[in-house]
């Protein structure tokens, strides 16, 4: 019996370190929440009126940012700071949250490249137009601190 009892005690130990170290990993998931998304815009209209739209927000797979940041193969083009309209404590993600507040997310694109392309044609009185805006996609580190959500627009050197 007394041979046993080490391994116990060793086994129980293992355990728990196992039991906090899942613990810690699930606490950093809860509060890491720096974060970078690729995100893309584009705004059809025709005769001015708006005929399409697409705003995407994506999840980087292999995240390079914040280590081009380091490396010097990335800059900050600009830092924008946002009041997400509800607590991010209730959502899932910062990805949902960079989705719903859409209108603040553009605005601090809007000073980084921007497309448009306009083609009007006028013919026996009638006019027709086509206009598309796009904002190509664009790398972002997103962190929400303090209940502000800070974007960090990348841009390759």
């Amino acid at each position: 019996m007394q041979v046993n009892a080490p391994r116990r005690k060793k086994k129980r130990k293992i355990y728990w370190m196992m039991r906090f170290s899942i613990i810690i990993f699930c606490f950093g998931l809860l509060f890491a929440q720096e974060e970078e998304f690729i995100i893309s815009y584009q705004a059809k209209m025709r005769n001015d009126l708006l005929s399409g739209e697409s705003y995407k927000v994506s999840k980087v797979i292999s995240p390079k940012g914040r280590e081009g940041l380091k490396e010097g193969k990335f800059k900050i083009s600009k830092v924008c700071e946002m009041i997400p309209k509800e607590d991010l404590e209730d959502r899932k993600s910062l990805a949902e949250t960079l989705k719903r507040e859409k209108e603040e997310v553009l605005d601090c694109l809007y000073s980084s490249e921007v497309r448009v392309y306009d083609e009007a044609i006028a013919k026996n009185l009638e006019a027709r137009s086509k206009t598309i805006l796009k904002i190509p996609p664009q790398r972002i580190l997103a962190e929400f601190k303090n209940g502000v959500i800070e974007l960090n627009i990348l841009e390759k050197k």
